[in-house]
């Protein structure tokens, strides 16, 4: 019997962006949605925004492959674009940017409407009552909130229950296990109100394929303008060292550390069955390789008892802010 996981949730961050020509062509993506349903996954996780140099076509391509059609239930986010978050939550930016994603979708609900980023020039009573509204008239099943900080998260979530307005019931965030912040404070808390975690970047962008450390990172997302923000937060010597030491215990193994990573995150993390993983992919064969790598089930005893070691220098040298500045992120 197969080990149980987290709910999987296919990235598409770079469905349409120049950066992957491959992702630009609608029969190559349709063989990406041909591999999902074949594996049972049926959550698509996309945003507005996605990809970062060519925002909506990410969203439009979704909608030209007929995914819904296919049986996939497509989440988004709410637009922001360039490097300023500010007013992206008011009521009126809300409305025209779920109405644009129906369309070009070719939805009448989306799964989870998330607010992708903190707004800090609209109230957030505001924006409570936006996101309310477009649950309140159908456009969604759930609402989420992505990348908000705790204190930020805990205000709007006292003026839903102040106003009677729908509380989220989704946390998007990044997760893996380098990036353990979200255990501290903001999963208990979530937990508390009934609120599942989705966690990005179990890969940490790529740089968890150890491919930075051995100085064979060129030519990766790592080394280009569109991933330069992972690059900013995990290319530090205590980063690397944990990498290192991971290498030591799974190499004789026979165990990738793309791998390790994504088994640690379905099996030994924080994460319940009702959270999920979002994986990225931009080639279907690496698509195929992390989904089954996943369902290799729990990791041996020692890489675990190594991933605890990780978690614990990083904490105690308090290196894990991977807080997302609008301003840093691609496109720059």
């Amino acid at each position: 019997m197969a080990e149980k996981h987290p709910v999987i949730y296919f990235g598409t961050t770079t469905l349409g962006s120049s950066h992957v020509p491959a992702l630009q062509d609608e029969k190559v993506v349709s063989q990406f949605f041909d591999v999902l349903n074949s594996s049972g996954i049926s959550q698509i996780d996309t945003a507005a925004r996605y990809p970062p140099d060519n925002h909506g076509a990410s969203e439009r391509m979704i909608g030209r492959v007929k995914a819904p059609a296919r049986g996939f239930i497509i989440n988004t986010k709410v637009l922001f674009a360039g490097q300023n978050s500010d007013g992206t939550l008011s009521k009126e930016a809300v409305r025209k940017s779920v109405a644009n994603s129906l369309k070009v979708l070719g939805v009448e609900k989306l799964g989870i409407l998330y607010a992708h980023a903190p707004d800090l020039a609209t109230p957030l009573a505001e924006q409570a009552e936006a996101l309310n509204e477009q649950y309140q008239k159908g456009f969604c099943e759930k609402i989420g909130i992505s990348n908000f900080p705790l204190d930020m998260l805990k205000s709007f979530i006292e003026i839903c229950e102040k106003e009677g307005y729908v509380k989220p019931s989704v946390y998007q965030g990044q997760y893996n296990l380098i990036c353990r912040e979200p255990e501290k404070e903001l999963l208990p808390f979530l937990r508390k109100h009934n609120m599942t975690f989705n966690g990005y970047s179990p890969l940490g962008g790529g740089f968890l394929t150890g491919k930075l450390t051995l100085g064979t990172a060129e030519g990766t997302r790592l080394r280009s303008a569109y991933g330069a923000h992972f690059a900013a937060w995990y290319d530090r010597p205590e980063f690397h060292d944990a990498v290192k030491k991971l290498l030591e215990v799974i190499e004789p193994l026979g165990i990738k550390p793309s791998e390790a990573a994504l088994r640690w995150a379905a099996y030994h993390s924080a994460l319940g069955e009702k959270d999920g993983i979002i994986l990225g992919a931009t080639k279907i064969e690496q698509l195929k390789q992390n989904l089954e790598d996943i369902e290799k089930g729990p990791l041996p005893q020692a890489v675990v008892d190594e991933i605890i070691v990780i978690g614990k220098t990083i904490d105690a040298m308090g290196t894990g802010n991977f807080d997302v500045k609008p301003a840093n992120l691609p496109p720059k």
